[in-house]
């Protein structure tokens, strides 16, 4: 059967004076942490404390409820971690604390610490030489910057670069992985954690995709290569990447 899921705003807004606009960005980061965009539905808000109720399609309830256990453990991934603290965020700016749950309130029930989250310390900016692999896919800029966007698995980074660099930047959309040089601007937290805030691209190198067993029959059939006379490629490179290691 769907499942009714409630979020509360607690110490802020009455439903009779929150802005449109503010309920709106709590609905828009609500929906990404819910996800099942079209089976989860606006019910209504509740009188008294702002509470927000909405209905999930019985065919979506269990992702749903998997998203935010999850999204509540911290081990839901970045776009998950990325809608959490979004809520977090608007919760703390708000001088409010929040909590989502079901109908029962025992069988899911996540909480948002808002204005009792206790800030990280930042230090920095701190500036290093360094490069970053990913792919392109996002190259844009109307001034004198190029901001290229690339992904790396389940992290992206937005990357700056000098006009110049422009069409040699757009000829790598959504082509092979990249090593991008650069200077990067980053900040580092008192859990160890590093935010990356920017990064200036000073050049750039293109990667082999390709598969290792290509690249080895590539090394091979070079004239001057011994490993012509290898039978067990792979295996020679484990035993000397183990050897490397036994060093150490």
């Amino acid at each position: 059967m769907d499942r009714e899921f409630t979020f509360r705003i607690a110490g802020s807004y009455s439903p009779d004076d929150i802005p449109l606009e503010r309920l709106g960005e709590y609905l828009k980061a609500l929906g990404e942490l819910f996800g099942e965009r079209a089976n989860v539905h606006f019910r209504n808000i509740e009188p008294g404390s702002t509470v927000v109720r909405a209905v999930v399609e019985h065919v979506a309830v269990p992702k749903v409820e998997a998203r935010i256990r999850s999204a509540g453990a911290g081990d839901g991934g970045p776009t998950l971690t990325k809608a959490y603290e979004k809520i977090d965020t608007l919760l703390r700016d708000d001088n409010a604390t929040g909590e989502i749950a079901d109908a029962t309130g025992n069988v899911i029930h996540v909480d948002f610490p808002g204005r009792r989250r206790i800030e990280q310390v930042a230090y920095g900016p701190i500036k290093q030489q360094g490069t970053l692999d990913g792919v392109v896919f996002r190259v844009e800029g109307r001034d004198a910057t190029v901001h290229v966007g690339i992904m790396d698995g389940e992290k992206s980074y937005s990357l700056e670069a000098p006009a110049s660099m422009g069409q040699q930047l757009a000829t790598l959309f959504r082509a092979a992985p990249v090593r991008f040089r650069g200077t990067g601007t980053w900040y580092r937290y008192g859990n160890g954690t590093w935010d990356l805030r920017k990064f200036v691209i000073d050049g750039f190198d293109e990667l082999d995709d390709g598969p290792l067993s290509a690249a080895i029959a590539s090394v091979r059939a070079a004239p001057a290569s011994d490993w012509r006379k290898i039978d067990d490629p792979f295996g020679a490179l484990g035993r000397e990447r183990d050897d490397g290691e036994s060093k150490h």
